[in-house]
């Protein structure tokens, strides 16, 4: 009986753990990909480990972009065939029927940070720091058909910024 608890014990985290994996991997297969840049970044959120924090900057809408309904708000996304696209604020019924892509508004928070492994934090924090110069750095997200956000990654002068660091050396 008590290997059977201790096997059910290491066996449940396992399957969900596994079960996320594949939850975000059906988000990213299903979703549309949209890149945004980030402007101001943060090489560290103390408070939540080794995450670089930024903005991002909305290529928005000038004239009409607005939301009655605070409850009910979500960021249209327009496809105009540039690297960022055309952002307003909506509310989400419209921004379901009548945009190429949207945000629903209480996840647009989440999209201010990205992890990064703390042996990295350097090498992250000069990368990040020369694409600045150039605006050069983009956030690649995977958005689903309900509006939900997810990272999928960090581009930087048009490379991962996984893989840029990798090929430097550890610090």
């Amino acid at each position: 009986m008590t290997n059977k608890k201790i096997l059910l014990a290491v066996l449940i985290p396992f399957l969900l753990l596994c079960l996320l994996i594949i939850r975000a991997e059906f988000h990213i297969s299903q979703g549309k990909e949209w890149s945004f840049q980030v402007q101001g970044y943060d090489p560290r959120d103390l408070l939540r480990g080794h995450y670089l924090r930024f903005n991002l900057r909305y290529n928005w809408v000038e004239g009409n972009s607005q939301c009655e309904n605070a409850n009910d708000c979500c960021l249209c996304l327009s496809d105009i065939g540039e690297i960022a696209p055309k952002v307003k604020k909506t509310s989400c019924e419209v921004a379901q029927n009548q945009c190429d892509g949207f945000i629903r508004g209480e996840f647009e928070r989440s999209l201010n940070r990205y992890y990064i492994p703390e042996n990295y934090a350097v090498q992250a924090d000069r990368i990040l720091r020369d694409a600045r110069v150039g605006n050069d750095a983009f956030l690649s997200i995977s958005i689903n058909s309900q509006g939900k956000p997810l990272i999928t990654d960090m581009i930087i002068r048009g490379e991962s910024l996984n893989e840029l660091i990798k090929q430097l050396p550890e610090e």
